[in-house]
C-alpha cells in the first residue's frame, strides 16, 4: 500500500489513529513516510542535488525531518527573513498595508506598468490567506490572513458583483471565445489600490473564486471572521454564478 503513494498512507495513518491511538498513529506514520521515501528514490527520474547554501544540506533529503529537524530549519529560515510575508504586502500610496499580496515583492508602483506580477491573483492569495491562519490561528498570521480576505471580498462586491449579475440574468455570455473573458469576474487586480486592472487577461480561471470561497467559508467556520452582510450575499451571488 506505502508503494501505491501518499493517499494510502494516509488511510494508514487515519485508521490507526482509529483503532490503535495516537501514540501508536504516530510510529506508522513514521514508518509509512520512511517507506514512501524509499520508494519514491527508487522511482524519482533524478537525484537530489548539493543545495546552495550549505547550512541547508542536512535538511535537503527524501526521509521526513524530525519534530527537532524541523524547529532548527524553521529557525534557520526565520533568522535569515525567508519567513517573512510582510515584504509581499501591498501598500498605497501613503505607504499602509492594503491587505493583499503581490507576486513581486516591489510596490512602488501601483499599476502593472512594469510587470504583471505586481498584481494580486485571488488563487495565490487565497492560499496565502490559509497558510498564515493555519500556522497563526491566534496571532498576527490570522489578521493578516483576515485583512487578505477582506480585500478580495471588497474588490469583487465593488468591481466584479455587476458582472456577475450579467451573466445570471442572461446579458453576457461568458463561456465563448477569449473575447469574452475580461466579462468574467475578475481573477487578478491591482492589490495597492484595489482597482481592477483593465488590460485584457484571460480571467476563464473558476478555481480562482472557488478558492476565495471556500477559504473565506474556513474563517467563518473558525468563528475568525463571521459570514454574514454583504460577504453572504457575494458567495450567494459566486454560487449562482458558478452554477450557470
Amino acid at each position: 500500500r506505502i508503494r501505491l503513494g501518499c493517499a494510502w498512507a494516509r488511510a494508514v495513518g487515519v485508521v490507526c489513529a482509529i483503532r490503535l491511538g495516537c501514540a501508536w498513529a504516530r510510529v506508522v506514520g513514521v514508518v509509512c513516510a520512511r517507506a514512501l521515501a524509499e520508494a519514491m528514490a527508487d522511482t524519482m527520474p533524478a537525484t537530489l542535488g548539493k543545495p546552495f547554501r550549505a547550512e541547508l544540506e542536512k535538511y535537503c533529503r527524501l526521509e521526513p525531518l524530525s519534530l527537532q529537524e524541523l524547529r532548527e530549519v524553521k529557525d534557520l529560515l526565520d533568522s535569515h527573513g525567508t519567513l517573512d510575508v510582510t515584504r509581499a504586502k501591498c501598500k498605497d500610496k501613503d505607504g499602509k498595508f492594503t491587505g493583499p499580496f503581490s507576486a513581486s515583492a516591489a510596490n512602488s508602483k501601483g499599476d502593472h506598468s512594469g510587470s504583471s506580477m505586481f498584481g494580486s491573483w485571488l488563487r495565490d492569495n487565497c492560499i496565502i490567506a490559509y497558510g498564515l491562519y493555519l500556522t497563526d490561528p491566534e496571532g498576527q498570521g490570522c489578521e493578516d490572513s483576515k485583512a487578505c480576505i477582506n480585500s478580495i471580498a471588497t474588490f469583487l462586491l465593488t468591481h466584479e458583483a455587476h458582472r456577475i449579475e450579467l451573466v445570471l440574468g442572461g446579458h453576457k455570455d461568458v463561456k465563448g471565445a477569449p473575447e469574452t473573458w475580461m466579462d468574467r469576474p475578475h481573477i487578478r487586480f491591482i492589490g495597492e489600490t484595489g482597482l481592477e486592472d483593465t488590460k485584457w487577461y484571460n480571467h476563464k480561471q473558476n478555481d480562482a473564486l472557488g478558492y476565495f470561497m471556500w477559504c473565506r467559508c474556513q474563517l467563518a467556520l473558525a468563528d475568525k471572521m463571521p459570514l454574514t452582510g454583504d460577504h453572504l450575499k457575494l458567495l450567494g451571488q459566486l454560487f449562482d454564478y458558478l452554477r450557470v
